[in-house]
């Protein structure tokens, strides 16, 4: 149960780019969908970067944060499905693994914001 919090929060930091990031979209072609905006783009790296500072990672945490970041980066890019999910829950499991308690609750509260609960199953 301590892991769940964590992998919802960590889905959450590729959620958090707002409904306007998908709102910007518009003026980009329908027939063109894999692309991502460069807007969305970049609105997602500022969630990444903001929710690693709300994680406040000790030393020994940061050497699993680049895959955890490429992690949210995939699933920025699309839609997050469970099968998104699972693809990224191996790159993202030894961070949640090493989280203490206080990280949790942080994560927790990121996880619920951004409605992820239905994802903590697969973590």
């Amino acid at each position: 149960m301590r892991k769940l919090p964590i992998a919802i929060a960590l889905v959450a930091l590729s959620m958090s780019a707002p409904a306007f990031a998908q709102e910007a979209d518009f003026a980009e072609p329908a027939a063109k969908p894999a692309r991502v905006s460069v807007l969305r783009s970049a609105i997602s790296e500022v969630a990444i970067l903001r929710y690693r500072a709300a994680l406040k990672l000790k030393a020994h945490q940061e050497k699993y944060w680049p895959a955890v970041a490429n992690a949210l980066r995939s699933l920025s890019q699309g839609p997050v499905t469970e099968a998104a999910v699972r693809r990224v829950a191996p790159q993202v499991q030894p961070l949640l693994n090493s989280l203490d308690d206080q990280q949790r609750q942080v994560a927790m509260s990121i996880a619920q914001r951004a409605g992820l609960m239905q994802y903590a199953a697969l973590f």
